[in-house]
């Protein structure tokens, strides 16, 4: 596929981002050769399908999940696998236990969306959206060009945005890379003495980084729990949990009797992991069966907790962070960030104030990796797309302050609460409302009821002026 210019009439749908949430709801969109809808999507990337997840081009970063739950159908669930094994049903079915790179899944949605029977018809701008003006019913676009599209129905599919440690806190002359910037991290000097902020699944993405490299120097971890993701086990065991016992019950009981299940399930010769596994599907229903005061709690007291046994990492590379830790090459400090400062030596010390502890310590290391995660927070991007929105009242921050608020089947509820008929989001920006937001089986369940209303909704296209 080709980029193309929209031309002076506009399109039916743009989608804002053309990462893995854009790309599902373009496919979806493009299925239906009797759909005549006219869909562009904005992306300046220089392929689709390139996110922040499937960016990088290193084959040690894998999945975290197994390739058998990848499909991006919903009802067609081998979709992914068959892909991998070209057809070959004994390649396929020792794959769908694998965890494969993340790279070939990006492969694998490009692909998938240019077999639509309609993709030729996509068109495709290499472009940055920067503001959306609701005009005559419409939504008029504005790119970094200073071109304009208008749009009857806007998606914004903008994926996930790296959370930036505050500029008060760092240093003019520092050496600091993203983690997101497989590349730069790779390309530290291998023998660095390095810090990394945050632990989670960006840090483990940036130790591989390293590792891919031929990094030989320690590896300090710094975050506010010093908790790492855990391992998968081998999957087995029942598909679902009994969600029902969870639905009536506060936080605190919650925790309790999934605490009674993680030792029954050992009793019995199980997995931890096994009772995660079977509450995977119900995130969303956990999460808005909490009122807002448990929902608060749980941000502040079990957010971190859940997110390392929920989101977890595959055993291999789980194995390689173990191995680091062994070698001592790598470890983890709890303690919340407080200043980085400039050393004589040309290095940095990285101030931090201890979980449990008074006072300060210092940390010294020759680079800084920021792997803090997703910035969920629309008020914390003022130069960015929500920023123009939040200003033109055309968006909400979601519960707690977090993503957008929003309604089924996605659609943006403005600044008075009220649902705008034009405006859509899916994934990332969904998390306050529904928690469970940013995996694929969520980006394809939302991008399958969102491309259903756009096609019932707008099923007559506007033809356009002469």
């Amino acid at each position: 596929m080709s980029p193309e210019s929209a031309g002076p009439h506009g399109v039916d749908v743009a989608i804002v981002g053309g990462g893995a949430a854009g790309v599902l709801v373009a496919t979806r969109l493009l299925a239906d050769p009797a759909c005549r809808l006219r869909v562009a999507i904005i992306e300046p990337a220089a392929e689709l399908a390139r996110g922040a997840a499937y960016a990088t081009q290193q084959p040690a970063h894998l999945l975290n999940v197994t390739a058998g739950r990848m499909s991006a159908f919903a009802e067609d669930p081998g979709h992914f696998v068959r892909f991998l094994s070209n057809g070959d049903a004994g390649a396929a079915e020792a794959l769908s236990s694998s965890f494969v790179p993340r790279r070939e899944y990006g492969r694998y949605l490009r692909e998938t969306l240019r077999a639509q029977p309609r993709h030729p018809a996509l068109q495709w701008l290499r472009e940055r959206a920067t503001d959306i003006e609701r005009r005559a019913g419409d939504n008029l676009l504005t790119l970094a060009s200073g071109a304009t599209l208008a749009a009857r129905a806007v998606v914004l599919a903008v994926g996930n945005a790296p959370r930036r440690i505050p500029a008060a806190r760092l240093h003019g002359d520092m050496r600091l890379a993203d983690a997101w910037d497989y590349a730069g991290v790779a390309a530290i000097p291998a023998e660095a003495d390095v810090c990394i902020v945050g632990s989670g699944l960006s840090m483990v993405d940036a130790v591989l980084s390293l590792v891919h490299g031929g990094h030989r120097g320690r590896i300090r971890v710094l975050s506010r729990h010093g908790l790492m993701p855990l391992a998968h086990a081998a999957t087995g065991g029942a598909d679902s949990a009994p969600i029902d016992a969870l639905l009536a019950l506060d936080l605190r009981e919650r925790l309790r009797l999934v605490r009674a299940w993680t030792r029954a399930a050992s009793e019995a010769g199980e997995p931890w992991q096994w009772v995660f596994d079977r509450l995977r599907p119900h995130g969303q229903a956990l999460w808005r069966s909490l009122g807002h005061a448990e929902q608060q709690r749980f941000l502040r007291h079990l957010v971190r907790h859940w997110d390392i046994h929920r989101h977890r990492i595959a055993p291999q590379v789980a194995q390689v962070l173990e191995a680091l830790r062994a070698d001592g090459r790598l470890d983890a400090v709890a303690g919340r960030l407080q200043s980085v400062e400039a050393r004589a030596d040309g290095g940095h010390g990285i101030r931090y104030r201890p979980r449990h502890g008074d006072g300060e310590e210092v940390i010294g290391a020759d680079w800084l990796i920021n792997a803090t995660g997703v910035e969920t927070h629309i008020d914390l991007q003022p130069d960015t797309l929500f920023g123009a929105l939040r200003a033109r009242g055309r968006v909400l921050p979601g519960p707690h302050g977090i993503g957008i608020a929003s309604e089924e089947p996605g659609r943006v509820l403005d600044a008075r609460g009220r649902p705008d008929p034009g405006l859509f989001v899916l994934g990332a920006m969904r998390i306050g409302t529904l928690w469970e937001s940013l995996a694929i089986p969520e980006l394809r369940g939302q991008a399958r009821a969102l491309s259903d209303h756009l096609r019932a909704t707008f099923a007559e296209p506007v033809a356009p002026t002469a």
